[in-house]
């Protein structure tokens, strides 16, 4: 049977949130942000081990959060790198050794839920390497540098990618070794995979499942959260 270890980042600095106060901690209906993305990963089947990769900013909250959630698997707390794919790698290489599933989640996605991340680690087992997306809403056009459209994609094909994503740890160390100094530049692992040349599968993802980037995601995500409490109340 696979073992999988999660690693959540949550060591960027949330420049375009306009605040000072790192997103991973911003207050979320009643809790810190990290504190949603423990609590479904503490609920969730398959996760044998938990790294959560920080800054120096968040990094004793992030312990809080974790020491106050002793339902969760083994879980400690690393500091990440300069860019989110070497705070990724410094967070692959704390999981034990014999982890062969790796869960990747920003921590920036605090909506995901227990059955998103077990259906990723058994997507994982058959494909070896998959990530959560969902359809484009968006008509996306494709511009030059002057804004000109030079065409308009076809929708039905393009799918929005999220996380979690998850990979065969032999087939992400791999793909490490192949970025080399370029790896500062991949904004997720699914791509450095695709590099390496391994085929890379989606999963149905969520639409509520959003990412947290501007103030009015966490109003939007406020209100999700409380339908979901309320639901669970009835």
């Amino acid at each position: 049977m696979s073992r999988c270890g999660a690693v959540i980042a949550a060591a960027g600095r949330s420049q375009r949130m306009g605040t000072a106060l790192d997103k991973t901690v911003w207050p979320l209906a009643g809790r810190p942000v990290i504190g949603w993305v423990l609590d479904a990963f503490a609920a969730a089947r398959g996760i044998d081990e938990i790294v959560v990769v920080a800054n120096t900013d968040n990094l004793e909250v992030v312990r809080g959060e974790i020491d106050a959630r002793p339902e969760l698997p083994p879980a400690t707390a690393c500091l990440g790198g300069a860019t989110r794919a070497e705070s990724v790698a410094a967070g692959v290489a704390r999981l034990s050794p014999d982890v062969d599933l790796v869960l990747i989640h920003d921590a920036a996605r605090p909506l995901v839920t227990p059955e998103l991340i077990e259906a990723g680690i058994a997507a994982a087992a058959r494909w070896g390497a998959v990530v959560a997306a969902v359809p484009v809403a968006d008509t996306i056009k494709q511009v030059g540098p002057d804004g000109q459209v030079l065409t308009t994609l076809p929708r039905d094909d393009l799918r929005a990618a999220q996380t979690p994503q998850v990979f065969r740890r032999d087939w992400l160390l791999a793909a490490y070794a192949d970025a080399g100094t370029d790896l500062h530049a991949f904004t997720d692992e699914a791509g450095l995979l695709e590099r390496s040349g391994r085929v890379v599968h989606v999963y149905p993802g969520s639409h509520e499942n959003l990412k947290l980037t501007t103030p009015a995601d966490l109003t939007v995500a406020e209100a999700i959260l409380r339908r979901r409490l309320d639901e669970v109340v009835r």
